[in-house]
């Protein structure tokens, strides 16, 4: 189980937010929240509108944000923006502010990730998983992308499963979630049983 914050991904949201796009949802594009801490939109700048259809483009063929899709949106070239003019010049006017909210965006990651260490519950509710289930979960990787935006949410996406930070924050609903991300790893996505009580039990990993 692997927690991710992209780069990539909180510059797109910050140019997003700032600018004032609203780009259209799809399945690999969900309507996430504002960011929090919250940007303050600039005026309506002109092709807001076209910008925001390229904004959910770019976004689509990002996701989860690696090492490519972070150069794509950074000066002086903008080399994933080409044949996008209107996001590029969001690009060109914001990105400076927006590489300065990240580093904020990833004091408070580190400030939760040190307030809510979650790593022994994750061990325990999986070894409560598998004596639900009955049986070992299989060899599985969980990729979460997490990202500050308003409220506690969850998102699925055909790239794998998005939540806020302010989830990952809350010990009891993030382990409420990822208990059923366990369970369709395991297969019984939609089945419900009574957990059994609380107990040591062996280490397992997933």
């Amino acid at each position: 189980m692997r927690p991710v914050m992209p780069q990539a991904l909180l510059l797109a949201l910050h140019l997003r937010d700032a600018a004032g796009l609203h780009p259209p949802t799809s399945p690999a594009v969900p309507d996430l929240p504002p960011l929090d801490p919250p940007v303050r939109p600039a005026a309506t700048l002109p092709g807001a509108e076209e910008a925001g259809r390229q904004w959910a483009r770019w976004w689509a063929g990002a996701f989860p944000g690696g090492p490519e899709s972070l150069t794509s949106l950074l000066p002086p070239t903008f080399p994933g923006l080409r044949g996008m003019p209107e996001l590029r010049g969001v690009a060109e006017l914001g990105i400076d502010e927006a590489v300065a909210w990240t580093e904020r965006a990833r004091h408070l990651e580190r400030r939760v990730l040190a307030d809510v260490p979650v790593a022994l519950f994750e061990t325990t509710l999986l070894t409560r998983v598998e004596r639900e289930l009955g049986r070992r979960l299989r060899s599985f990787t969980l990729d979460v992308v997490v990202l500050p935006v308003r409220g506690a949410g969850a998102w699925e996406t055909p790239a794998g499963p998005v939540i806020s930070l302010a989830l990952r924050a809350d010990r009891d609903a993030y382990l409420a979630w990822l208990r059923e991300q366990l369970l369709r790893a395991g297969g019984t996505a939609g089945r419900t049983r009574t957990p059994p009580p609380e107990g040591a039990g062996p280490a397992v990993t997933g």
